[in-house]
């Protein structure tokens, strides 16, 4: 099977692909959206996603300049308070030119393109720090973020981006930042052999996906992941799918990014 090649690489794809290949086939080939309903409680799942997306909204507001004085007094739900309250005590006000924030970021991989939306980037003298907001109500281990797609894909962008070129891989850290565990973020270095690690494993998925044919994309063995896929009913394991510890968090539509390059 020949991907298109407009085609773009991206964490959530990805990480899709890892979890069930026949997931990716759906959902990246076949553009399928045709979800299983969600085990209740659905409401309280809804309002924590959308909880979420505001509480983006809000940093986003922030950096481009809004007073938080003023952002603050827009905010009425409980829980988003104390969220934004332990976002505003980590004090972060990076001069002008020194961030960027929910960037779409593109280089090109692998014969197609690979993709990062980077929640905040920021320059502190020669340091890079990837933030990553996590308003999910869990916080998983460190070693199930650090092997997750997104700390590999995000990290590579940004480093291999012309602007950062003359930056080592060593300047680079990742940040994930949960507002309900303030306390407690979960931060890694980048590293030159991490970078290679990462490269060389993400080309050979890339080269594993584009070449495989329809009939190769099957069904994941892991019967627990089944458990909270949305598309499990497409595939006689359920009807209902569960909630993850990550399945609060709101995603990136991948419709963010398709573009045409070649309009550009």
């Amino acid at each position: 099977m020949q991907l298109p090649d407009s085609f773009v690489f991206t964490q959530q794809n990805l990480q899709d692909y890892k979890d069930c290949a026949y997931r990716f086939y759906l959902k990246n080939i076949l553009n399928i959206d045709w979800p299983a309903v969600e085990s209740e409680p659905i409401r309280e799942q809804e309002a924590l996603m959308l909880l979420g997306t505001r509480f983006h909204l809000l940093c986003q507001q922030y950096f481009s300049g809004i007073p938080a004085n003023v952002l603050s007094a827009q905010i009425t739900q409980p829980e988003l308070i104390e969220w934004w309250q332990n976002f505003l005590q980590l004090d972060l006000h990076p001069a002008p030119g020194s961030y960027s924030v929910e960037k779409l970021n593109f280089i090109p991989f692998a014969g197609y393109r690979l993709a990062a939306k980077i929640d905040l980037l920021l320059k502190v003298e020669n340091k890079l720090f990837i933030y990553d907001w996590k308003t999910s109500q869990h916080q998983p281990k460190r070693q199930t973020l650090l092997s997750r797609m997104q700390s590999k894909v995000y990290p590579l962008v940004i480093s291999n981006l012309a602007t950062n070129q003359n930056l080592s891989p060593e300047s680079i850290d990742m940040v994930y930042w949960y507002p309900a565990f303030s306390q407690s973020p979960v931060r890694f270095a980048y590293s030159s052999t991490q970078k290679k690690a990462d490269q060389i494993e993400l080309e050979l998925l890339v080269e594993e996906i584009s070449s495989k044919g329809k009939e190769a994309f099957r069904k994941t063995d892991n019967l627990k992941a089944c458990s909270f896929c949305r598309f499990r009913s497409l595939c006689d394991r359920g009807k209902e799918a569960g909630i993850s510890e990550m399945s609060d968090e709101p995603d990136d539509s991948d419709d963010a990014f398709n573009f045409d390059f070649d309009a550009i």
